[in-house]
């Protein structure tokens, strides 16, 4: 919320009634003495002046008014309230009591009394410039903005150099979703006064509303020129600078101001979600634990804290503090959101719906819930929720912004449950164009990848003999594309009692970056892979070994289905050259197809387009048929996802056969498993295996042409292409 600017003011109205005239001259001086002296900050040498003179003149109305706003100012509200209130008992009309009053009762939360106090103020003295605006500001309090803006706007024209009215005024027009207005009063604000630290951080917040980063940047740097140590300022510009991915400094920002404010509940809050956007979950979670140690009970501590053990696969903690946190706020969107994410991972199904539910009762514009809520759904054109995601595409001013991304998505679903794939395809488009355009995708330096690691990892290369590798059969890798049938494979074996299914972990890519913080001389991968000797493998692949150990459990057999971890597929056999790799596969149109139409959680810029999307896939199969040349039959195996449909015993044995392990049938039955998943296909993989997905392409017609041509196929066989399909003995 931006800071409103009010002030009880410690000016008098007059001299007292029945003082002779060189002694009222003497109280007056006093008692403006005492003004200066509180707003100068001197505040125990303004008590002290003020109750010389009441204790003189106990019957001074003007003394117990700035008696009020010294110890207003020192945090003595209670007391301020009675010595303003005595002041009026005295003296009833006087404006400056009144409007005084109010701003004590609005800061007690006093609302309706601070407004009738405000009101009687500019009753009393309608040019009053700062009642108007105090009164504006208890109607900000109240949401009542454009009454709050009506009551600044009445300020600015008794005195239009009154800088906090300009600023409260952006505020309420902020407020009402009028940024450019907004911005022009918080500049109207500086450019009557320069040195105003709060407008230049409100003009920042605003900035950054309307996603104009480079300008936030700035604003909130010159708060923090005038006030260095201003801690909403320094908050708010660490944000700024990680929502533009500029973590490090945004982190070091942050932890510098908790230097300067231990323990400090936002900030903590602050650099829990900076390392959750930049996916250090366990650095995350040190930061949310630190707050949760002071603020236990804290309702947006708790709900972060349940989302960061949610992606460091603490499910049940994660469910213990969604539960904490909407048992004392039981409406927190936030929390219930997120609570139904944890629920879904764990296969709680019905309770997650009803769950996304509640929150859209709660509120029927959360957008994002929709998109959680959608894959829970069948929809027909009498679904309730379909009709409201309907209503609200009809009646926003803009429905294809920003804010609405989400929604696009989710009637993208909608309307393919219901075979009305032309309004589909238009919904997706809209979602798939809108998130695009948050990302940033360099598609020649992702060329130059996919090329540096072919020409890297040769066979000659990954078979030297100086790098013996471990010899653990622990890792079991399957890699690929997403929606290719991965989460679908890795039931199926982690279904077998020898084997337990870690999911999505980040480990293998966590130990290479390990080393490069150990050796700062190493470059990137894959250019790490010419310079690596084999102790630098060594330390990956232990480094990898004892994470997968200890979230096992020291399970014999440990699925790993980080799906880029197919860039990896050479540097995993020269550490582990027992290991297993699985790569799972899809008709490239259908894989490509359910990418495109996924909103997903992690950053994936090259899904959101389909030309791109398209030379993505080519150039991924270039290289997993690179890694099929150059790897061993008893390293790598491919599996189609086609085939699993179509004949999933055959299928399952084959794979259980190739990680040398003895057939179990319940591999079969992998959809009874009550063990966690959290992928895109986490309700899919809670039922049998079905056929509706297959050649799901040619639904969409020739407006999948962009993406089929970018795949290297010609639109007569694009939705049967599946090029690059061997079999391995």
């Amino acid at each position: 919320m931006s800071k409103q600017q009010a002030a009880a003011t410690a000016t008098s109205d007059r001299a007292g009634p029945g003082e002779g005239g060189g002694k009222r001259m003497l109280v007056a001086d006093a008692i403006a003495a005492a003004g200066k002296l509180c707003n100068a900050g001197k505040l125990d040498q303004a008590e002290n002046v003020c109750r010389q003179v009441l204790k003189a003149r106990p019957n001074l109305a003007d003394a117990h008014n700035v008696l009020g706003v010294i110890l207003h100012r020192r945090g003595r509200i209670d007391d301020a309230i009675a010595s303003v209130r005595k002041a009026i008992k005295l003296n009833g009309t006087a404006h400056n009591y009144f409007a005084n009053l109010g701003e004590m009762e609005r800061v007690k939360g006093h609302l309706d009394v601070a407004a009738a106090a405000l009101s009687r103020a500019v009753k009393l003295n309608p040019t009053s410039s700062q009642a108007f605006n105090n009164l504006g500001i208890v109607h900000y309090d109240r949401k009542e903005f454009a009454k709050a803006e009506q009551c600044y706007r009445r300020s600015i024209a008794i005195d239009d150099n009154y800088a906090e009215a300009h600023n409260n005024l952006g505020n309420a027009l902020r407020a009402q979703n009028k940024p450019e207005e907004a911005v022009k009063e918080y500049e109207r604000a500086i450019d009557v006064r320069e040195n105003y630290p709060e407008a230049y951080n409100n003009l920042g917040t605003v900035f950054r509303d309307m996603q104009k980063l480079e300008q936030a940047d700035a604003s909130y740097r010159r708060a923090i020129a005038f006030r260095p140590n201003y801690l909403d300022a320094l908050n708010n510009l660490a944000n700024v600078l990680i929502a533009q991915k500029k973590y490090d400094d945004g982190i070091r920002i942050l932890g510098d101001t908790l230097k300067l404010y231990p323990n400090n509940l936002q900030t903590l809050i602050n650099i829990a979600r900076a390392h959750m956007a930049r996916g250090s979950y366990p650095m995350a979670n040190r930061a949310i634990q630190s707050a949760l140690k002071e603020h236990p009970d804290n309702v947006e501590v708790l709900t972060l804290a349940g989302q960061i053990a949610h992606d460091l696969d603490q499910y049940e903690d994660s469910i213990g503090y969604f539960e904490k946190s909407l048992k004392a706020k039981p409406n927190n969107i936030e929390a219930l959101n997120y609570y139904g994410v944890a629920l879904k991972s764990v296969g709680r199904l019905e309770d997650a719906r009803n769950t996304f539910i509640k929150a859209l009762e709660v509120q029927p514009r959360a957008i994002g819930t929709y998109s959680n809520l959608v894959d829970l759904e069948k929809f027909a054109p009498d679904n309730p929720l379909f009709q409201t995601m309907e209503r609200i595409v009809q009646r926003v001013k803009n429905p294809e912004s920003p804010p609405y991304m989400a929604l696009h998505f989710a009637l993208g679903k909608a309307y393919d449950d219901m075979g009305e794939y032309q309004k589909a395809f238009h919904h997706y488009s809209v979602g798939a164009r809108l998130k695009r355009k948050t990302l940033t995708y360099n598609e020649a330096e992702v060329a130059q990848f996919f090329d540096d690691t072919r020409r890297i990892f040769t066979k000659e290369f990954i078979t030297r003999k100086e790098f013996v590798g471990n010899p653990s059969k622990a890792p079991i890798f399957i890699v690929g594309m997403p929606r290719s049938g991965s989460t679908l494979t890795e039931q199926i074996i982690s279904a077998h009692p020898r084997i337990f299914g870690a999911g999505e972990i980040k480990n293998l890519s966590y130990s290479v970056a390990a080393l490069r913080l150990k050796f700062p001389s190493l470059p990137k991968f894959p250019m790490l892979a010419e310079v690596m000797k084999p102790n630098h493998l060594n330390t990956v692949a232990k480094n990898y070994l004892s994470a997968i150990t200890k979230i096992s459990n020291s399970a014999e057999r440990v699925t790993d289905k980080l799906l880029t971890n197919f860039f990896f597929a050479g540097l995993i056999h020269m550490a582990f050259p027992n290991a297993k790799i699985v790569h799972t596969k899809r008709n490239p149109v259908d894989s490509c197809l359910s990418t495109w139409t996924k909103l997903f959680k992690d950053d994936m810029p090259h899904s959101y387009d389909l030309g791109e999307l398209g030379r993505y896939h080519r150039r991924y199969q270039e290289l997993m048929e690179h890694w099929q040349e150059v790897l061993p039959a008893s390293a790598f195996l491919e599996v189609q996802y086609e085939d699993v449909v179509a004949d999933p015993e055959t299928n399952a044995r084959r794979v259980i056969d190739f990680l040398e392990l003895e057939w179990d049938p319940r591999c079969l039955k992998f959809h009874e498993s009550d063990r966690p998943v959290k992928t895109a296909s986490v309700s899919q993989v809670r039922k049998p295996i079905y056929k509706t997905s297959v050649e799901r392409g040619r639904r969409y017609g020739d407006k999948l042409n962009p993406l089929i041509e970018a795949l290297g196929l010609t639109v007569e066989d694009g939705s049967e292409a599946s090029p690059g399909r061997r079999e391995t003995d």
